[in-house]
Parts: C-alpha cells; sequence; structure tokens
C-alpha cells in the first residue's frame, strides 16, 4: 500500500513504517558519502532536550525533571551544562548527548551511531528527468538552516495540532509517518513544521496560533520555493495520479485531510495535495517539473487578486510540460481552508 491507494484500515497505523521507503522514493535521488563523526556531529547539534524530543520521551526535559528511563515518583533527573549533559541522582548514571540516546534505545554505540545515520541531514543530490526546455537552470541546491530539532512530537502535540487545525490526530499520524509533519520548539514556543522528505522548503507555525513578530511563519533560512512541500511522494505515484496544487502551508495541510477522508469514504480517484508557499512563487525546480510532467493538475489559490495572478502563471507553466491543470475558483477573500467545510471532496477529486 502506497500513500495513493488508501484504503480504509483501523488506525494506528494506515501508514507502517516498512511502507515509508516507498513514499519518499529513494530510488529516485542519489546520496553523497555520509558524514563518519556522526558522535562528533550530534553533539555539536543536538542538546539533551533536543534529543528527548526526537526520541518521543514521555515527560518534559528541563533542569530538574524525572527519568524518562524509569518510573520516577519525584524528580532525580537533572540536565546541566547548557543542557549539553545529564544525570540520574537515583541510578548514578549521566553523561553526554551520545549516552543519553544510548540508554534511551537501551542499545550499543553502534546502535547509535545507527540512530544518529537516520537523523543526522545528509549532502543530497537530487535526478531531473531531461527536459528541453528547463523552467528553472540546475543550482547548487539551498540547506535550510533549522533552528531547532525537529520529531514526531507526543501526544500534548498532537493535541494541541488537531485543536488548532481542525485535523483528526488519526490523520495527523499519517502526515506525521509521510514526513510532512514534524514539530520542534523555537523561542520557547511549540511549533508545528510543514514540509515533505526531501526537506527543501518548509514552513514553521507555533501550536498556539501566536507570531513571529509580525509573521505567522517563522523566517526559515535557505528555503527553496521552487520545491514545492508534497512532491516528494509523487516518486512513487503511478502516472494516472493527479496534482492539486494549493497555496500555502495551511491550506495544504487541509488538501491532506480533504484527500484522505476522501479515500475513507470510499473515494476511488487518486490525487497528491502539494504546496506552493505563497502566491509569489514562479520557479519550478527541475526535479519538481520531472515529478509534475503530462500530469492532470487542479491549482486551488486563494479567493484574491494574488491567487489569480498566481494561477494564471502557474496554469502557463505547467501547461509547458504537457500538464493538463484546471483551477478551482473559490468566493472572494477566502482561501481552501476558509471552505473546508463547504466543499464537496467528491467534486474537489473528480477527474
Amino acid at each position: 500500500m502506497c500513500f495513493f491507494c488508501f484504503v480504509p484500515s483501523k488506525y494506528p497505523p494506515l501508514i507502517t513504517k516498512s511502507e515509508v521507503p516507498a513514499i519518499l522514493g529513494v530510488t529516485a535521488r542519489t546520496v553523497t558519502t555520509p558524514p563518519q563523526d556522526y558522535f562528533g556531529e550530534a553533539k555539536e547539534k543536538y542538546t539533551i532536550a533536543d534529543v528527548w524530543l526526537m526520541l518521543g520521551l514521555e515527560g518534559v526535559p528541563k533542569k530538574s525533571c524525572k527519568s524518562p528511563f524509569r518510573e520516577d515518583r519525584n524528580p532525580s533527573f537533572s540536565i546541566y551544562a547548557d543542557g549539553r549533559r545529564w544525570e540520574d541522582h537515583s541510578t548514578g548514571e549521566g553523561g553526554d548527548v551520545i549516552e543519553f540516546i544510548r540508554h534511551a534505545i537501551n542499545g550499543n554505540y553502534d546502535d547509535v551511531r545507527n540512530w544518529l545515520a537516520g537523523k543526522i541531514p545528509q549532502n543530497i543530490g537530487f535526478v531531473a528527468r531531461p527536459s528541453s526546455s528547463s523552467l528553472k537552470a540546475p543550482q547548487p541546491p539551498k540547506v535550510i538552516i533549522w533552528p531547532a530539532a525537529m520529531g514526531r512530537g507526543l501526544a500534548p502535540s498532537w493535541e494541541a495540532f488537531s485543536e488548532r487545525t481542525g485535523i483528526a490526530k488519526e490523520i495527523g499520524e499519517i502526515l506525521i509517518r509521510a514526513e510532512i509533519l514534524e514539530f520542534c520548539q523555537v523561542d520557547e514556543h511549540a511549533c508545528y513544521l510543514v514540509k515533505d522528505s526531501e526537506n527543501r522548503a518548509a514552513e514553521i507555525r507555533r501550536l498556539d496560533g501566536g507570531l513571529f513578530g509580525t509573521s505567522k511563519a517563522f523566517p526559515l533560512t535557505g528555503v527553496d520555493k521552487a520545491w514545492l512541500p508534497g512532491t516528494a511522494l509523487l516518486r512513487d505515484a503511478p502516472p494516472e495520479t493527479a496534482v492539486l496544487i494549493t497555496e500555502g502551508a495551511t491550506d495544504f495541510l487541509t488538501a491532506m485531510d480533504l484527500y484522505i477522508r476522501y479515500r475513507k469514504s470510499g473515494g476511488k480517484n487518486r490525487w497528491c495535495p502539494i504546496a506552493l508557499l505563497g502566491a509569489t512563487c514562479k520557479r519550478l525546480d527541475p526535479a519538481a517539473q520531472g515529478l509534475l510532467r503530462g500530469r492532470r493538475i487542479r491549482l486551488v489559490p486563494d479567493g484574491d487578486a494574488a491567487g489569480r495572478l498566481m494561477a494564471s502563471h502557474w496554469e502557463a507553466l505547467l501547461r509547458q510540460i504537457g500538464c493538463h491543470v484546471d483551477t478551482v475558483t473559490l468566493p472572494e477573500n477566502t482561501d481552501l481552508t476558509d471552505q473546508r467545510h463547504h466543499l464537496n471532496p467528491t467534486e474537489l477529486f473528480a477527474l
């Protein structure tokens, strides 16, 4: 089963860990030699609190807290040295972030190294299908500077996300397993990230709905907006899979929610929602071009002047690569999320 062949199934999980490689399409990209010093990178990059979150351990990491490794009625666990070291005062155990991971996974140092190999970002090169006219000249890939470690989150984060977005927790689980959704903490604020497995474009928003200065989204450095989050899922999609392009990360989540609900209710058509991170995005990465070429595309811009300009631009751009394109017109000054309860998913995902 892949994301596009979703059939009703008892939760959890609807997408299993063993199916993730097929969703990510790992055969469609080449990977450079990974860094050898995983331990050194981990010590430099991560605090105890970071890996606590990444490991999905219970409790809240702070200077004095309950042990995540055993039942602890009274706080007897300390984090110190700027969050880089820990000590369990009841057992006498402690150490750096490497020792913390080893205790958490109950393994040896080889197990720790293997765990870190799946977490520390790699330098990845992307292979695009040949094109007679590239819509964006090949450039060195941008690298996002993440402000904090990312992870699957814990129950409070999932509940806050569901409350904030209206997306059921079981559907959030699917998004997490597809690497569309992750969680982090930025400037002491619990946040969620919207992205895909390529980690080339992303958006971070606060779970409490607050602002970063005057912006809803954290100002990430290194985002490549020519890569549309969600496009990575097309690497394993058959040619008949159609594509729904939304404007913005919030509408992308809404589209994912609507599509999964559509499939659970018996809908047969295969679609893949993806996102333009804003109406001003004008370019399409060559690798994304190859994945979108010749597909049925449906645009869902916001119902405003910027959305109409976006639709006009992308209709022309996508037709250049052989796509059949149509556009959904929303009521003035509304977006897909505003209209989610008024839309008929059967009509939205009709072919």
